[in-house]
């Protein structure tokens, strides 16, 4: 039924004339009739699926499937003529629409092997969630009235192996004169060591944007806490002018992150 079905639609919609005997130098190339079943395959998805939908009217059909033989640049006479003597070789359509039938059971493979990959990553994603908040100061700042020059230091004495991320949505005015402005986020060690990171990509537009930094503790040493800055700033920094708000600070398990 898959295998006639297409072409059983395509005779009602262009008509059939198997009166003329039609050489096959007449019709069109395998490789191009196939690439035409494909889309107008395609085609028929998009009316079924718009016909499901719509409150009135339904899709028009012979209006897609000419525009599925304009994008081929080929002419309704040429497709009739095609359609005309596959109706009558059968063996010869039915070999044509296996390699249709295969394009499709590879694509559907493809569609499957993306989504499972796809439901994977939510569940990897779900597992990352931490909803034990770690931030332990104000969740909104407003500078210059919480300090001019305040990089908002934090410190959180833990001992907990994992990745700890700090987020934040942060608004800084064109006026303000902090110099190289940037999130930090550090590691300490009971060593003396620690492992640094900032995020510097700070952008002084008046508008509200996202921004993250983390940083991966070192499973061979042992921690003695986290800390850095929010909105920390390099010499030179004479006032700042600016909004966070939306703070975060949270961990995530190293193993969890382990496929």
């Amino acid at each position: 039924m898959f295998k006639y079905g297409i072409i059983i639609g395509i005779l009602l919609i262009f008509g059939c004339n198997n009166e003329n005997k039609i050489r096959k130098r007449d019709i069109l190339k395998q490789k191009e009739f196939v690439s035409i079943l494909i889309d107008i395959h395609k085609a028929d998805g998009i009316i079924q699926f718009r016909n499901l939908q719509a409150k009135s009217k339904a899709t028009d059909s012979v209006s897609l499937y000419n525009f599925v033989l304009k994008k081929h640049h080929i002419s309704r006479e040429q497709f009739r003529k095609t359609v005309d003597y596959y109706a009558v070789h059968n063996e010869d359509y039915l070999i044509i629409y296996d390699s249709v039938q295969s394009y499709f059971n590879k694509k559907e493979k493809q569609l499957q092997i993306a989504a499972d990959k796809d439901r994977e990553e939510e569940i990897r994603q779900e597992k990352l969630k931490d909803t034990t908040e770690l931030w332990n100061l104000k969740k909104e700042w407003n500078l210059p009235e919480d300090g001019k020059k305040n990089p908002i230091p934090f410190k959180l004495v833990i001992q907990k192996q994992g990745t700890y991320i700090l987020k934040a949505r942060v608004r800084i005015f064109q006026d303000d004169r902090s110099v190289n402005q940037r999130m930090t986020i550090i590691a300490n060690y009971f060593d003396g060591t620690k492992d640094v990171n900032s995020n510097g990509t700070m952008v002084k537009d008046g508008k509200f944007a996202s921004y993250d930094v983390s940083v991966t503790t070192n499973p061979k040493k042992q921690l003695k806490y986290i800390s850095g800055w929010l909105f920390d700033h390099s010499q030179g920094t004479k006032n700042k002018h600016a909004q966070i708000k939306n703070i975060s600070l949270k961990r995530i398990n190293n193993k969890i992150l382990i496929k």
